[in-house]
């Protein structure tokens, strides 16, 4: 008989349950999509880097802008 304090039978039980989740997460989004979309994100978050960097005083002066027409009471 076993306890759960016992090191090597959590062990033995904690990794079919780590196998079966990423089997599950596989069938869930095809590794192209998953590909695709992280690249997407990552091209996304690239442009907004090189905006601020570029037309960040800009930016912020457009927000300031936005703000005080938008929140005008």
């Amino acid at each position: 008989m076993t306890s759960k304090s016992d090191p090597q039978a959590v062990s033995q039980v904690a990794v079919p349950q780590v196998a079966d989740a990423a089997d599950s997460a596989s069938d869930r989004m095809p590794r192209g999509v998953r590909v695709g979309l992280v690249m997407a994100l990552a091209a996304l978050m690239t442009g907004a880097l090189y905006l601020v960097a570029v037309r960040g005083e800009a930016l912020l002066v457009d927000l300031a802008a936005l703000g005080s027409r938008l929140w005008c009471f």
